[in-house]
Parts: structure tokens; C-alpha cells; sequence
């Protein structure tokens, strides 16, 4: 078996699992990595031999030879050089031994140890401290003269430079182990969460994770049976009204047909009317089933979106609309021209059918390009504006489908052939009047930094 095989089999697989296993492996890492640390850093030398050690055992002999009758200091001297052999304790004749300030780690410690003013005196010369001692001449207040030898040491602490680099290893090695365990825990969220957004844009298709904790895999399992729910019933409804949208051709066409032959003209006009309306209301069923809610059809290509606009706002120019292009850019997209022509269009017609007229603005967004269509209608109030993007719902309420008018489908294939190439519907009124609906869609194609895009010149309303 493989080790990476016996890996995955000894994983935890729940998520409060793998957590727990990720405190425990972070502290035993850190008691191993402190353990090593003192076993190679620990100092070798012996107490007795250190120089901080020995100076605070010499303060500890002059306070006792200070403090002791003059009588008795020899014999006291003379015991303490055999208990420490290390400080080569001997008497010291210096009768007018005066302080001459000498300033070395190990003197210093001498000096706090004894607590007291202390003549401290090199009595060694250079030779004693080319070989790394200090032989030192000692007189106390109270009389008591010894000499003594002190390592002459920097008193630093052992090892800095390895401790550091230790707290620092342990450190980095946590935070690297933290974000790995912590990586490899949300990655399946990740990807989940991923192929959660995805559903219902044209990228549908994003792969659900197999792998990863167990609370992660149910999940995705359900969202799978979900997803294929939803698409079955979304595929139904789809069938079921181009269906019916089909079938009430023949019927609604044979009823033309005999309209044509009453006699009374009031009654074959009103008649004709109300079949048109029944006419049109299956075309926009049937324009919604494959523009707005119907599966991929053909292939993506670079669309320039200033010429799809500049052909829209021709279009309905050449048929007496007042509409016009403010602003424009060259920018790539990646989308179906013919999918992205009708939901310019519809914007177009909604302003121009509401609004009386129609300007058409193009601007760069650090997303991508925004298309802007703008009205003087009255607008949307801001508590119907989520409704209006809903299928059947219509922004004049009154009127019915006796007068003249669309059945609310605009808007919704407008949102779904957005949704559909990962842009963004959204619709703002205008502070001094009017409805505002922008379009904003991914560039296919970045523009470097160090070329910023220049956009086309402006053309006056």
C-alpha cells in the first residue's frame, strides 16, 4: 500500500475531525521542535566553571571575610580556597590599594553581588588577560584583602543566535502545517460553493467535489440531485410552453381565417385585434422559451459590442424612434450576437415604448464594459423594480390585454440572456427623471495595464 493511500485511509474523514487532528499534529509539532531545540541547545559547562557562577560565589566570600573578625579571616580564607579551587583564593598584602575603575562583565557581577562599595584591582596585567583570566586584588570595607582569578567572560546568554533561529523555525513551520491542513479542509467548500454559483449561468457544468471531508461530499451529493432535479423541471416547463406556444398557431391562424368573412366590421375588427394580441403573446411565449429560459445554442464567439449597439439604435432610427448612441467604446466580448442584439433591443424598445426616446451610453467598468439605456419615462418605483425582471409581469398594471402592449417578457429574457453570459441587469432611476437599465458583461479580452483603452469619440445628443 502506498503512502499516501495509508494517508487518506487513516484521515479523519468528518470536518470536526480533520480539525482536531490539525490542533494536535500543530502542538505536537511545536513540543518536538522545542524539545530538540533544548536537548542540541542546552549548555554543556558545569555550574562551578561558569564565570557568572563564580563571580556571585567570590561577592559571597568577601561579604563573609568583610563581616568576620580580623583574626579569623585567615582561617576562613583558607577554608574557602579548598571548597572552591576554581577561584585560586590566596591573601593579598595590598595595604593602599586604590579602585582603578576596571569595567568587565565578570567585575561587575562581583560588584552587584557584594552590594556594597568593593576595590576591585587587576593585579593579573596583560598576560593573565591574554590568557583569558582576571586575576583580581580584592579590599573590602571592613579590611579584608584577597586575591582571586575570574574567567574573563562576556557573560552573554549561551547560544542567542541558535535559540532565535529556533523560535523563528518553529514559528514558520506552524504557520506553513496551518495553511496547508487549512487549504486542504476549505478547498471542497471552495469547489462546492463554486459549483453552487454556477448553476443556472452558462457555465453549468462545473464539476461537484468527490473528495474531502464527509460532511462536504453529502452535501454535494444532495446538490447534484438537486441540480438534476431543477434542470428536469426547468427542461418540462420549457417543453410544455413551446408546446402549447406551437400548438395555438394552427388554431389562432384558422380563426383568422374565417374573421376574414364576418360581415359586420366592428365585430371582424375587434375580432382581428384580439387574435393579433393572441398571435403576439405566443410569439413572446415562444421568444422567451429560446432566448430567455432555453438551452445553449451555438457556439461563443468575440462580439464587438459597440457594433451590436450601433446596429440596434440604427434599426430603430430607420424607423422614426428617437434614439441615439451618446457614448460608445470598442470592447470584446464573448457571447451570441444574436442573443445579445435582442437584449439590447428590448431595452431599446421598453425606453423608446414608455419613455418616448432612447439614449444609449458605453463605458469600461474594472469588470468589463457597461451598456446604458437611458428614458423619460416615469420609471420603476424602487418596490417593484425586483418584479418587473419576473416573467408576465408588466409595469402599467391598468391596462390589460385589450389596449396595446407587451405581456412583461421583455425585461425577463433581457436578465436571462445576461445571467447567461456572466453579466449583470440592473435598473436605477434617474435623478432627473427617467429609467436608467444597464448591462454589464466580462471583457473577453484584458487590456494591459500599461496601455489603458481609449475610448471612441463622443457623438452629441
Amino acid at each position: 500500500m502506498r503512502l499516501a493511500d495509508l494517508t487518506a485511509r487513516l484521515r479523519p474523514r468528518s470536518v470536526a475531525g480533520q480539525i482536531a487532528l490539525l490542533v494536535v499534529a500543530a502542538i505536537v509539532v511545536a513540543h518536538a521542535v522545542a524539545t530538540t531545540a533544548f536537548v542540541l541547545l542546552r549548555e554543556p559547562w558545569r555550574p562551578d566553571d561558569h564565570p557568572g557562577v563564580a563571580a556571585g560565589r567570590l561577592a559571597i566570600i568577601a561579604r563573609l571575610l568583610d563581616a568576620s573578625p580580623a583574626q579569623e579571616r585567615g582561617a576562613l580564607l583558607a577554608n574557602a580556597a579548598r571548597a572552591v579551587p576554581n577561584l585560586q583564593l590566596a591573601p593579598w598584602d595590598g595595604a593602599d590599594a586604590t579602585d582603578g575603575g576596571l569595567n568587565r562583565p565578570v567585575v561587575r557581577r562581583l560588584r552587584d553581588g557584594f552590594a556594597r562599595p568593593l576595590t576591585v584591582v587587576d593585579i593579573g596585567g596583560p598576560e593573565a588577560r591574554a590568557a583569558g583570566q582576571l586575576r583580581l586584588g580584592i579590599a573590602t570595607p571592613g579590611g579584608a584583602r584577597l586575591q582571586a582569578s575570574l574567567t574573563d567572560d562576556p557573560l552573554r546568554p549561551p547560544h542567542e543566535g541558535a535559540i532565535i533561529f529556533t523560535v523563528l523555525f518553529l514559528a514558520l513551520t506552524l504557520t506553513l502545517l496551518s495553511l496547508w491542513a487549512t487549504r486542504a479542509l476549505t478547498a471542497p467548500l471552495a469547489r462546492l460553493a463554486g459549483a453552487a454559483e454556477a448553476f443556472g449561468t452558462g457555465d453549468d457544468h462545473v464539476a461537484l467535489p468527490e473528495a474531502g471531508p464527509r460532511e462536504v461530499i453529502a452535501v454535494s451529493r444532495a446538490l447534484d440531485r438537486m441540480r438534476g432535479r431543477v434542470r428536469r423541471l426547468i427542461d418540462d416547463r420549457t417543453q410544455m410552453l413551446a408546446a402549447i406556444s406551437h400548438d395555438l398557431r394552427t388554431p389562432i391562424t384558422r380563426l383568422r381565417l374565417r374573421a376574414e368573412f364576418i360581415e359586420d366590421d366592428h365585430a371582424r375588427t375587434m375580432t382581428l385585434r384580439d387574435l393579433d394580441q393572441m398571435n403576439a403573446l405566443v410569439e413572446a411565449a415562444l421568444s422567451f422559451v429560446r432566448d430567455g429560459r432555453g438551452p445553449d445554442r451555438g457556439a461563443r464567439t468575440l462580439v464587438d459590442l459597440a457594433s451590436v449597439v450601433q446596429t440596434v439604435c440604427d434599426g430603430f432610427a430607420d424607423i422614426g424612434a428617437d434614439v441615439a448612441v451618446t457614448q460608445t467604446r470598442h470592447v470584446l466580448v464573448r457571447g451570441r450576437p444574436d442573443e445579445l442584439q435582442r437584449a439590447i433591443t428590448n431595452l431599446v424598445d421598453n425606453a423608446v415604448k414608455y419613455g418616448a426616446r432612447a439614449r444609449l451610453s458605453m463605458e469600461g467598468t474594472p469588470r468589463g464594459v457597461r451598456v446604458r439605456v437611458h428614458d423619460s419615462g416615469p420609471g420603476i418605483p424602487e418596490s417593484e423594480r425586483d418584479a418587473m425582471l419576473q416573467p408576465f409581469v408588466r409595469g402599467d398594471r391598468a391596462r390589460n390585454l385589450n389596449e396595446a402592449g407587451g405581456f412583461g417578457l421583455g425585461l425577463s429574457i433581457v436578465l436571462a440572456i445576461v445571467e447567461a453570459h456572466a453579466g449583470v441587469l440592473t435598473l436605477a432611476n434617474r435623478p432627473e427623471g427617467g429609467l436608467s437599465a444597464a448591462i454589464e458583461l466580462p471583457r473577453a479580452v484584458p487590456v494591459p495595464e500599461d496601455r489603458p483603452e481609449t475610448p471612441m469619440a463622443e457623438a452629441a445628443e
